[in-house]
């Protein structure tokens, strides 16, 4: 039975059997990605200046530290990738639901900037998670996040 719950970040009533999360949080159970999780437009161009990168066949994750308690993304699907609004809007749903879904097992405060590749289109969301994880576990930011020296 679906729940009637007025939602934080809407002022509509919804119909969802998911749990809604307090203000300022994201859980693994909602179906969004939370905006404190994502990354503002203006802190883009920090990830691509300072940022290191690391490619995947589907995908290419830049990041920066961001000096904060949490790590936001960013996702591009490009119109030269993705010719269709259709597979441009999969390819960025792909991308922040294997953020969403793993995020507790990343380290906490970077900046995270995922890019589509054209792959990404023939792969399920299991396979996404997948080269998000091996991404991540190749630029070093499974884990625990580790102090400062």
């Amino acid at each position: 039975a679906c729940l009637r719950k007025r939602c934080a970040w809407s002022a509509q009533v919804t119909d969802s059997p998911h749990r809604v999360p307090e203000e300022g949080g994201s859980e693994v159970g909602s179906p969004l990605l939370f905006s404190p999780y994502r990354l503002p437009g203006k802190r883009y161009a920090a990830v691509f200046e300072e940022g290191r990168s690391v490619a995947c066949g589907s995908m290419v994750l830049r990041w920066v530290p961001n000096g904060l308690d949490i790590s936001c993304l960013g996702v591009i699907s490009a119109k030269k990738v993705f010719h269709l609004a259709v597979e441009r809007s999969r390819a960025r749903r792909l991308m922040r639901e294997a953020f969403r879904l793993r995020r507790p097992e990343l380290q906490t405060g970077f900046d995270l900037v995922l890019m589509g590749r054209r792959k990404l289109l023939s792969e399920s969301c299991q396979e996404v998670q997948k080269d998000l994880l091996w991404l991540c576990k190749k630029a070093g930011l499974l884990g625990e996040r580790r102090p400062h020296a």
